[in-house]
């Protein structure tokens, strides 16, 4: 699994001191952000995975140590190291029992703190992967009790199949992993799923505010997935909402739409005759409609009455009582359940004052001037 540049937080008030770290660090290779009180850094955190925070102990806002503690709950795995210009045995002891992974005195020595730094990321990196193998050897238990020999296989086929119901490949993956593990941490959660901690711990607010997602009052933080059946109905009823709302704006759309259309039909040139060709029952009728509002001379169908039937005949009369006398409509069938006698007594019912001439064989309906 690839692992990007280790991403630090620098929370300092001195502005000489924030910018003199964020070169040092990223002359390194390490990506930083750097804000200058408790409030920017909590929200900061609130939107971002930080492998490393640098705190500083003295803030305009707030006492370190109390950041510090902050931190402790809602980012145990990030790596704390509280560094400040008024060194104590108290405040040290203070910040190390509350969590914190070192302390520092300024003024800072570089190659020790590059040192710390380094030090502190390979000893949490080989912590993760023993839990990795850990975790690996409990789910290949799993998987042999399952009589599934191909987990990730799995994973790809599901996570496929749940992103039709609404999420991001990722999000199910995420979701499809810890539903497999039952309780676990961000890192637990990649090692099984392949997806970096750091996409994990982004994509969790996400899936909380799905409803796929629940997360332990504990530390280290750990989560919980809502049962399959719950969670799929969940995103069904959300993807109805989402589609409820389309279909609606579509509608709203539709008529200002239709009015632009419209404005560009005096372009058309007139046909003296064209030919269509269609099949489905429903764009039939439709089809017809349209074509017996528009006719100005004539009409011609070779079609099986099954598709049309009575409801054409009565569609041409219609049309005919409005007024278009000089309509001339033609009718080829092999249909022999309408005969001349039906017709005859159909549309001398229906239009007494037209002449109507029937073949037998084919069917000829013509209307014209009385």
């Amino acid at each position: 699994m690839n692992r990007a540049s280790p991403s630090i937080l620098i929370v300092d008030d001195e502005i000489g001191t924030r910018d003199s770290l964020s070169a040092l660090l990223q002359s390194e290779g390490y990506v930083t952000a750097s804000v200058a009180s408790a409030k920017e850094a909590m929200k900061k955190a609130r939107t971002r995975f930080f492998d490393l925070m640098l705190l500083d102990i003295r803030l305009p806002d707030t006492d370190g140590t109390q950041l510090l503690s902050h931190f402790q709950k809602v980012a145990p795995e990030t790596i704390k190291i509280v560094i400040t210009g008024y060194p104590s045995i108290e405040n040290a002891a203070q910040a190390l029992n509350i969590g914190a992974d070192s302390y520092l005195t300024k003024p800072l020595d570089p190659d020790s703190l590059l040192k710390t730094i380094k030090d502190k990321l390979q000893e949490r990196e080989q912590n993760e992967k023993i839990t990795a193998k850990k975790l690996a050897d409990w789910v290949k238990l799993r998987v042999l009790k399952t009589r599934s020999s191909d987990f990730q296989g799995f994973l790809e086929k599901t996570a496929k199949e749940l992103a039709l119901f609404g999420v991001t490949n990722t999000q199910a993956k995420i979701y499809i992993g810890l539903n497999a593990l039952g309780v676990a941490s961000a890192s637990e959660i990649a090692s099984l799923s392949e997806v970096r901690r750091e996409e994990v711990y982004r994509v969790m607010p996400e899936l909380e505010k799905l409803g796929l997602v629940t997360r332990k009052l504990e530390t280290p933080r750990r989560f919980l997935a809502i049962e399959a059946k719950t969670a799929l109905k969940t995103l069904i009823n959300s993807k109805r909402k989402t589609m409820e709302k389309e279909i609606t704006n579509l509608r709203q759309k539709k008529v200002a739409l239709i009015a632009q259309l419209k404005t560009i039909t005096r372009f058309k040139t007139e046909e003296d005759s064209s030919t269509d060709v269609f099949s489905e029952h429903l764009s039939v009728m439709t089809k017809l409609v349209q074509m017996i509002k528009k006719a100005k001379r004539r009409i011609m169908l070779v079609s099986s009455l099954d598709q049309v039937g009575t409801v054409l005949v009565r569609k041409i009369e219609k049309t005919m009582k409005m007024g278009k006398n000089l309509i001339s409509t033609q009718i080829i069938t092999d249909d022999s359940w309408l005969n001349e006698t039906r017709i005859l007594k159909l549309m001398r019912s229906k239009i007494a004052d037209k002449q109507i001439e029937l073949t037998r064989g084919n069917v000829a309906v013509q209307s014209a001037n009385s």
